[in-house]
């Protein structure tokens, strides 16, 4: 009868060690899980955050082509304008000195002429001093 005292404590031993080691390896192992899904949500909310970032600078790299696009555009008209009153001013001073050509041979030049040229001196100073973007000044 003690022997069957015996082996029941030793079963009933043997069974609480193995409930015991049981129980320990499943908290091992739900802690292990939980760390490891705390983790992975950390790395992606950083990450998450990172891509919002990236795209804030892209959105904004986008609005910044696109400025510049239309400074570009405002840019060639500005060098178009210029070109235009440069070219009629151009004309209009080979135009003038064409009807005094054979009295220049003695180095008389008509008064509209100087004029003129005056006139033309003044607006390239302007366009001198106002650079590219400035106003396109009128020609007569």
């Amino acid at each position: 009868m003690i022997n069957r005292l015996v082996i029941g404590l030793c079963a009933l031993a043997g069974l609480g060690f193995t409930l015991a080691a049981t129980w320990l390896l499943a908290a091992s192992t739900a802690y292990d899980l939980g760390y490891a899904e705390g983790k992975a949500a950390a790395v992606n909310t950083c990450q998450q955050a990172q891509l919002d970032a990236l795209e804030g600078v892209i959105a904004a790299t986008h609005d910044l082509i696109a400025d510049a696009n239309i400074a570009s555009q405002a840019l060639g008209k500005t060098i178009s304008a210029r070109q235009q009153a440069d070219a009629k001013t151009t004309k209009e001073i080979r135009d003038a000195l064409a009807s005094t050509a054979p009295q220049r041979a003695g180095c008389v030049f008509d008064a509209g002429v100087m004029q003129q040229l005056d006139t033309a001196r003044h607006r390239a100073a302007e366009a001198a001093a106002s650079g590219i973007r400035g106003a396109v000044p009128a020609t007569r």
